[in-house]
C-alpha cells in the first residue's frame, strides 16, 4: 500500500485560503442578494415558537393526565384512546390549576413560566411515556380506494386547517369575548370584569389556555389549542367507533365529522366550541367503558370529564342530563342508592371543577352564573336580561314547521323558512345520515344495536335541547350550538353507511353507489376548501412573506383601518363603541358593544334624551365615538332588534350636537371625538 505523503504548510494554506475566499464570496453575494429578510425570521421564529410551547404544554399535560388514569387503574384501553384521555384530563386538569393564579394577583410571565417548570418537575418521571404509547399507537391502513380517499381528504383538510391556527386571529367571538379576557387579566394579573362585555362571565376554561399561552410566548398559542382539541376529538371517534362498530364504520365516522366546513373552520380559531366537543365526546367513551367493566374508576373519569365540559359553556347542560339516565338506567335493578353512591362521585367531581368559574363570576360581578337568573348584578338588569334572551322570536313563533325541517335545513340550506341562515355550515353528512338508520337498523347485531341505541339517547338529548334553543329565541338559531354532539352523530351516521355496505342486491349494486356518492362528496368538499385555502392565501404571514398589518388589513378591511385610527388617539383617550363588539386589538381604552345594545340601553331602559345620554358619558370619561355606520343600518333595515324612530332621532340629535367627526370610511365607520 502506497503512502500518503504528509501535508506541507504550503498545501494548508492553499486550502485555508481557497476556503476563505469560497466563503468571501458566498457571504458576499447573499449580503447584496439577500435570499430572505429579517421579517421572514422573526416570524418563522415567532411561529416554531408557538407550535413548540403549545405541543410542550400538551405533552406535559398528558404526563399529568397519565400520572391520574394509572392511580385509578385504568390501563387496559388501547393506546391511541388511552393517550387521548390523558392528554384530554392533563388540559383539563391545568387550566383549573393555573386558575388559582387568578385568584390571588399572579397572571404574571414569570408566574406561568414557574408553573410550567414546576409541572414539569411534578411530571419529570413520566416523561417518555406518551412517546411510548405513540409507538404503540397503529398509523390507519386503508383497506380500499374510499378508505385511502378518506385519508388525503382527512390529512388535506387537518393540514389546511392548521396552517389557518398560525395566522393572526381575525376571528369574530375571539375579538369580541374569547381572547379580550385573557387580555384583560394579564393587563391586571388578576381577574377582572372592568368591561361591558357579558360574555366574560362564560366559564373560562378554555380562556385559562388561552391566558397562559400569552403570558408564555404571545397569542398565537390559542388558536392551536383549539385545533388540538379537534385532532383528540377525532381520534377519540375513531377509537370509540372502531370499539363498537368495527373498522369499516371507523373510517366512515372520520369522514363525516371531517365533512363538516363548520368543524374545520373553528379548529382553526381560539374558539372554546372544539374543545366542548372533545369533552362531550369524551363523557360518553367514558359511560361506555363505565357500563362494559362497572368500575369506579370510570365513574371519576365522567365526573371529570363533565366538569371541564361545565367549565367551557353553560350549553353543556345536556351531557350531565344524559350520564344522569344513563346510570340511572345501569342501576335501576339495584336500588337507589347504588343509583345514588354512582351518581355521586360524578356529581361531586364536576361540581368541583366548575366552582372556580363560579368563585370568579361571584366575585368580579356579585353574580356566580353571571349574567343568567339574577336581573340586578354588574352592568345587567332586567331589560338587557330581555335583549340578551330576546323569548319569543324562535321557530316556534314565527314558523313552528321550521322545527320539523331543522336538521334538513341546517344541512342543505343553512337557512330556515324563519331567518336567514343557521349561522354555520356543517356539511351534508352530520345530520343527514340520522335518516338512513331506519333503513338499515335490521343489518345491525344485536350489541351494535344496544350501543346505537344509547348513541341516539344521548345525540337526542343535545338535539332536543337545541331544538327547544331555536325555538324560543331567534338569538339562539346557530348550528354551531349543536356542534358538541357532533362526534355522536358521526358516529351514528358512519354506522349508517357502514349498513348501507351490506345491501349488494343483483339488479342493483346500492353498496357501490353509496361509495362512489361518498367519494364525489369529499372529493368537491376537497376542491372546495382548497380553493377557500387559496382565495384566503395564509402562507406569506405564516412565513413572514407579508407583514401581520398587512395581513389584518386583507383580512379585516375597513375595521382594521379604524382600529388602526383609534389606537393613534391620546393614550388618555375613552372610546366608546356603538354597533362594534370587537376590541381585542384596542391599544387605548375601548369599551365595545358587545351584544349591539348600548345605545337602546340608553334610550329605551333609561329613557334618556341626547343631553343625559352627553352627560352620562361624560360622567364616565367617554372621550370619542367609534360607530359602526353599516352594522346600524344593517340592524335598522333587517327590523330584528326593535330600533324605532325615537332611537334614531335621538341619536341624529346627540351626532349633532355633541359629536365632532375625526374619520370615516366610506359608509362603513365614523370615529368622532365627544364634546359635551
Amino acid at each position: 500500500m502506497k503512502q500518503e505523503e504528509p501535508t506541507t504548510s504550503k498545501q494548508l494554506l492553499a486550502g485555508l485560503l481557497a476556503f476563505l475566499w469560497l466563503g468571501l464570496l458566498a457571504g458576499g453575494y447573499f449580503w447584496a442578494h439577500k435570499p430572505f429578510e429579517m421579517e421572514v425570521i422573526t416570524a418563522v421564529a415567532q411561529t416554531t415558537l408557538n407550535i413548540l410551547t403549545w405541543l410542550a404544554l400538551t405533552w406535559l399535560a398528558g404526563c399529568a393526565g397519565l400520572l391520574l388514569l394509572g392511580r385509578l387503574r385504568l390501563t387496559e384501553e388501547d393506546a391511541a384512546a388511552r393517550l387521548v384521555l390523558a392528554l384530554g384530563i392533563g388540559l383539563g386538569l391545568l387550566a383549573v390549576a393555573f386558575s388559582l393564579f387568578g385568584f390571588v394577583g399572579l397572571f404574571r410571565p414569570l408566574t406561568a413560566w414557574l408553573f410550567v417548570l414546576a409541572l414539569g418537575g411534578v411530571t419529570f418521571r413520566r416523561w417518555r411515556q406518551p412517546l411510548l404509547l405513540l409507538r404503540q399507537v397503529g398509523w390507519p391502513r386503508p383497506q380500499n380506494r374510499l378508505h385511502w380517499l378518506i385519508l388525503v381528504y382527512g390529512a388535506a383538510s387537518l393540514l389546511f386547517t392548521f396552517i389557518m391556527a398560525l395566522t393572526p386571529v381575525v376571528a369574530w367571538d375571539s375579538l369580541t369575548y374569547h381572547l379580550v379576557g385573557p387580555k384583560l387579566y394579564i393587563e391586571a394579573g388578576r381577574f377582572v370584569h372592568p368591561l361591558n362585555i357579558p360574555q366574560l362571565g362564560f366559564p373560562l376554561l378554555g380562556q385559562m389556555h388561552f391566558t397562559l399561552g400569552m403570558l408564555l410566548v404571545g397569542d398565537g398559542v390559542a388558536p392551536l389549542f383549539h385545533f388540538g382539541y379537534g385532532l383528540l376529538a377525532l381520534l377519540l371517534l375513531v377509537s370509540l367507533s372502531r370499539q363498537l362498530f368495527g373498522a369499516e364504520a371507523a373510517w366512515l365516522s372520520a369522514a363525516v365529522l371531517l365533512s363538516s366546513p363548520l368543524l374545520l373552520t373553528l379548529m382553526g380559531w381560539p374558539y372554546v366550541d372544539v374543545t366542548l366537543l372533545f369533552y362531550t365526546t369524551a363523557v360518553f367513551y367514558a359511560f361506555i367503558g363505565w357500563w362494559q367493566t362497572r368500575r369506579t374508576g370510570w365513574l371519576i373519569v365522567i365526573g371529570l370529564m363533565l366538569g371541564f365540559s361545565g367549565g367551557l359553556k353553560y350549553t353543556a347542560v345536556a351531557a350531565p342530563i344524559a350520564v344522569t339516565l344513563g346510570i340511572f338506567w345501569g342501576s335501576r335493578k339495584e336500588g337507589f342508592q347504588v343509583f345514588a353512591g354512582r351518581l355521586l362521585p360524578v356529581g361531586g367531581i364536576a361540581i368541583l371543577l366548575v366552582l372556580p368559574w363560579l368563585a370568579e363570576n361571584y366575585l368580579t360581578t356579585g353574580n356566580p352564573i353571571y349574567p343568567f337568573f339574577r336581573a340586578q348584578s354588574l352592568f345587567w338588569d332586567e331589560w338587557r336580561a330581555w335583549w340578551y334572551n330576546r323569548p319569543g322570536t324562535g321557530l316556534w313563533a314565527t314558523a313552528p314547521l321550521s322545527l320539523l325541517l331543522a336538521p334538513l335545513e341546517a344541512t342543505i340550506l343553512d337557512g330556515t323558512l324563519a331567518q336567514d341562515s343557521y349561522d354555520g355550515t356543517i356539511g351534508p353528512f352530520i345530520l343527514g345520515l340520522l335518516f338512513l338508520l331506519p333503513l338499515t337498523w335490521g343489518k345491525f347485531s344485536q350489541p351494535t344495536r344496544r350501543w346505537a341505541t344509547w348513541l341516539l339517547l344521548w345525540a337526542g338529548v343535545a338535539f332536543a335541547f337545541w331544538l327547544w334553543g331555536i325555538a324560543r329565541s331567534a338569538l339562539l338559531l346557530q348550528v354551531r350550538l349543536l356542534l358538541p354532539a357532533f362526534a355522536l352523530f358521526a358516529l351514528l351516521g358512519g354506522l349508517a353507511l357502514a349498513g348501507t355496505q351490506r345491501w349488494k342486491l343483483p339488479q342493483l349494486a346500492v353498496d357501490w353507489l353509496v361509495r362512489v356518492l361518498i367519494s364525489l362528496t369529499l372529493l368537491l368538499l376537497l376542491v372546495s376548501q382548497t380553493l377557500a385555502f387559496w382565495g384566503l392565501n395564509p402562507l406569506p404571514v405564516v412565513v413572514g412573506l407579508e407583514s401581520e398589518a398587512r395581513y389584518l388589513r386583507r383580512m379585516l378591511g375597513v375595521y382594521d383601518e379604524a382600529i388602526t385610527a383609534v389606537n393613534q388617539l391620546p393614550p388618555d383617550a375613552h372610546v366608546q363603541f356603538l354597533w362594534e363588539a370587537r376590541s381585542y386589538r384596542c391599544q387605548v381604552f375601548c369599551q365595545p358593544d358587545p351584544i349591539l345594545d348600548t345605545w337602546l340601553h340608553l334610550t329605551q331602559f333609561h329613557e334618556y334624551n341626547a343631553a343625559a345620554v352627553a352627560r352620562v358619558w361624560q360622567e364616565a370619561g367617554v372621550t370619542h365615538v367609534l360607530l359602526y355606520d353599516a352594522g346600524l343600518r344593517f340592524i335598522v333595515e333587517a327590523g330584528f332588534d326593535p330600533v324605532t324612530e325615537t332611537d334614531m332621532a335621538t341619536w341624529a340629535a346627540f351626532n349633532g350636537r355633541y359629536l365632532r367627526p375625526i374619520q370615516q370610511w366610506s359608509d362603513q365607520y365614523t370615529l368622532y371625538e365627544f364634546v359635551p
